[in-house]
């Protein structure tokens, strides 16, 4: 909306600018750290006097032009609608066709699998992804990465970064210092934690992506399974609402565990754990699993990976097949380029 524009001052008009907002809708929408944030510019291209006065004139100006200008509430939906279901990247092609465009920013994803299957190696790459502009199917935010198993696997991480910004040389991001890392390993602590300093977290810098690394680890030792069904609702009340409030996209790992149906029936398949009770709160439940095959990449013989859509209001059930490498979660090489089997296979 030029006119918008035209009607601020011009020190304001430069500000909106200079982060390429330019209608109040999206001023509106935009946390006031981005107009701040010097993390991701170069100090040759800032608008040398932003202040935060200056970003509480801006919004109070687009409120005013939003209040004063006639609109119709189809015009008032499409623009939360947009906003809403916006999607984080995978950054690897097969993962995303199968979900649609990656992790939606909406409700609680839950993402489960066995010990060692690679749910942190994806949860990884989301961190990185989320960080890469929209043009590239991120969102141009950080991470709050919340630890409640394992360290935080930091030189892993940093590996794949350096993979990232060697393929988008051209964004310049810094990823290591997007993504803030929090370790609890009990349950209060970690009520604490997303109750109290998660949303000061999130009013102090832009973050498009909270990701708890497992929930079962906090969860699963309770015995009094009434308490437990409330705690589980009151974290899940609380991601949700981050969600809706920031436009960011709510990622959970779980675990699994063999269940037998009967005593005399043998171990079914791996079920996630937590029961009904956390499956009711969350909305895309994703499986990841691993591939009786291997593919030679290189000098190295790695193991198929698949992930499954088990549940998911917006998508339907789908898999697709990856790859982990040292660059991070790639797709599988095409069946030509390994459609030969090895020699000694051959021969039998």
């Amino acid at each position: 909306m030029t006119n918008f524009l035209d009607q601020l001052p011009e020190h304001i008009r430069k500000i909106a600018e200079s982060v390429n907002v330019l209608t109040p809708e999206a001023v509106l929408t935009t946390p006031r750290v981005k107009f701040l944030d010097t993390r991701t510019k170069s100090l040759n291209t800032l608008v040398g006097n932003c202040t935060p006065d200056d970003v509480r004139v801006l919004k109070d100006a687009a409120a005013k032009w939003l209040a004063e200008t006639p609109l119709s509430a189809d015009s008032l939906f499409k623009p939360l609608a947009n906003i809403k279901w916006s999607r984080v990247s995978f950054g690897c092609t097969a993962l995303d066709r199968c979900t649609g465009g990656g992790v939606v920013t909406r409700g609680i994803t839950e993402i489960c699998g066995a010990a060692g299957v690679g749910k942190t190696q994806l949860l990884l790459q989301l961190a990185l992804c989320v960080q890469l502009p929209v043009k590239l199917v991120g969102l141009g935010k950080g991470v709050a990465y919340i630890c409640t198993e394992d360290a935080f696997p930091a030189r892993r991480l940093l590996e794949m970064s350096k993979a990232l910004e060697a393929r988008y040389p051209q964004e310049q991001l810094n990823f290591l210092g997007n993504i803030f890392v929090e370790h609890q390993y009990e349950s209060q602590p970690l009520f604490d934690c997303v109750s109290n300093r998660l949303p000061r977290l999130m009013a102090q810098h832009s973050i498009g992506l909270i990701i708890i690394d497992s929930v079962a680890a906090i969860f699963r030792l309770y015995t009094d399974y009434l308490d437990r069904a409330r705690q589980m609702r009151r974290l899940a009340d609380a991601l949700i609402s981050y969600a809706d409030k920031y436009n960011c996209a709510v990622v959970c790992v779980n675990q699994v565990a063999a269940s037998a149906s009967s005593e005399t029936r043998p171990l079914q398949d791996e079920v996630p754990c937590l029961g009904l009770q956390w499956a009711h709160l969350g909305r895309t439940r994703i499986r990841i699993s691993r591939v009786p095959k291997q593919h030679r990449v290189r000098d190295q013989l790695l193991t198929v990976r698949k992930l499954e859509i088990v549940y998911s209001p917006e998508t339907p059930n789908n898999f697709a097949e990856f790859l982990i490498t040292s660059q991070g979660v790639v797709d599988v090489p095409s069946a030509e380029l390994s459609a030969r089997p090895p020699a000694k296979m051959r021969r039998l």
